[in-house]
């Protein structure tokens, strides 16, 4: 048997173990005891149309979903000064793997996530946008038991037809059909040899008198800028690609701007011929390959889905200053104008020539010097709305270039048709302008039979001049459209 004195000091003992053990319990990190986890996010530039900031999105994040290990979580963020949160949620303290983070809109109903949409996205590692990124989807992390944890997260603007670049499957898109349509050109110089030392060089048979055409492809959706497409990686030798989201149960209409890589100045660039407008799942007319086929420089092309008249190498502005004489000018047209500010290496010079008044009932100041933008009538679609007539330039052209089948008119008459072919001339004479007759109407009607008409090699197109900063929606002219012509 154990002395008393020897059980008091043995439970005295454990008594201090019990208490120390307490104590440790109470100190010591427990792998039951969670930590909030939060996530922040900003915006990164991956080329020059994106900004760095979530204002530039036309939709705001609503919340993100989170896939950490093999879960997926719901969040709401919220934004502070350009970062957006997530609100905190309870981890475990131990090492995680970001699997997917995406920053989504949820429609016209947070209830209802049938219309939910991303808006910002963190590309998948290994993905083509991972590189934009200093950590992509799939890196880890820690969550440690004695501190709050935030998880700085970089995301992209998210467009849908991009998802497969993000890295990720058509489920991230339930509610988008991603359409694609084929592109091949050619282009047809009237200067040869001023492509010298352009990419059309490069080209496995150098340059031609017919050559692929070196082409993008601007997207927009509901006026909206979505994608641009190029084919300058093979120098135009392969179709080129125009992937684009049609959002399933409402109707998108779908504007593209093409542009051919051709002489520009003493350089080569990019210029616009033309648009195509169409709406949801409807294709621009294609040849028997599935291939949209177009041609700059010959409009006769029977081989050709869309054939466009040949490019002029024109300025992008010029100052344009009205003579004080008009109705008529000294040269015989409607007024007499001086273009200065050209470099000699354009179509259009320096000098004097002779102008028509483009709207009938807009005026334009005397001896005033106008800042104008140079446009050709050949891609009209580039002109502002009230300024664009389509078809209508085509009419203009012709009647200039077949005026030899009028005898007797005169630029009274001759700017009286173009007021009825551009404007819809009532015919009652005003500002210098005689009442419209026989001739006037005539012409006019002619014209419009021609509305398909492209001025070839050796013949005439308008050149058109928009005050700048008119923006290309705008309706209603400041100023008066005015026009003369060049030799193709």
């Amino acid at each position: 048997m154990k002395p008393l004195h020897y059980i008091a000091h043995l439970t005295a003992f454990f008594l201090l173990l019990l208490a120390f053990a307490a104590c440790s319990k109470t100190d010591l990190p427990s792998n039951d005891q969670k930590q909030e986890v939060t996530f922040s996010s900003k915006t990164v530039q991956k080329n020059a149309r994106d900004t760095d900031s979530f204002k530039s999105a036309t939709l705001q994040a609503d919340y993100a979903l989170i896939g950490i290990n093999s879960k997926l979580y719901k969040i709401p963020v919220y934004e502070i000064e350009g970062t957006t949160y997530s609100m905190s949620i309870k981890l475990d303290p131990g090492n995680y793997t970001l699997t997917k983070f995406l920053l989504m809109n949820s429609g016209t109903s947070a209830s209802d996530t049938t219309d939910d949409v991303p808006v910002y996205a963190l590309p998948m590692a290994g993905s083509d946008y991972a590189a934009f990124v200093e950590q992509p989807a799939g890196f880890s992390f820690s969550v440690n038991a004695m501190n709050k944890t935030e998880i700085p997260v970089e995301v992209l603007l998210f467009q849908p037809e991009d998802y497969q670049k993000f890295g990720f499957d058509f489920t991230v898109l339930p509610h988008t059909t991603i359409r694609r349509q084929l592109f091949s050109g050619r282009l047809l110089p009237n200067d040869l040899p001023s492509y010298t030392g352009s990419l059309y060089q490069s080209q496995p048979n150098g340059l031609q008198a017919e050559m692929p055409a070196i082409f993008r492809i601007e997207v927009y959706r509901n006026g909206t800028f979505v994608e641009s497409f190029n084919n300058e990686d093979n120098l135009g030798q392969q179709a080129l690609k125009v992937s684009y989201p049609d959002e399933n149960g409402s109707i998108d209409q779908f504007r593209f701007d093409l542009f051919v890589y051709v002489r520009s100045g003493t350089g080569f660039a990019y210029r616009f011929i033309h648009s195509w407008e169409f709406s949801d799942d409807q294709l621009l007319q294609h040849s028997n390959d599935g291939i949209v086929h177009f041609v700059v420089g010959n409009a006769q092309d029977q081989q050709a889905d869309y054939a466009f008249g040949p490019y002029l190498n024109l300025p992008e502005s010029c100052t344009l200053v009205v003579d004080q004489g008009f109705a008529p000018g000294s040269l015989g047209s409607y007024f007499d104008g001086n273009v200065q500010d050209i470099p000699s290496v354009y179509k259009l010079s320096n000098g004097t020539y002779r102008y028509w008044c483009g709207t009938d009932s807009i005026s334009i100041n005397l001896g005033h010097p106008y800042n104008m933008n140079v446009f050709s009538s050949l891609s009209s679609n580039a002109l502002p709305a009230y300024a664009r007539h389509p078809g209508r330039w085509n009419e203009i052209n012709w009647l200039f270039n077949h005026l030899d089948n009028y005898a007797f008119y005169d630029w009274d008459i001759l700017q009286g048709a173009v007021w009825m072919i551009l404007n819809d001339w009532s015919g009652t004479g005003h500002s210098g302008v005689s009442n419209a007759n026989s001739l006037v109407v005539q012409m006019a009607n002619t014209a419009r039979a021609h509305a398909d008409f492209i001025p070839g090699f050796g013949q005439k197109a308008a050149v058109i001049f928009i005050p700048q900063n008119t923006r290309h929606e705008e309706q209603t002219p400041k100023v008066q459209v005015v026009f003369t012509f060049i030799e193709i």
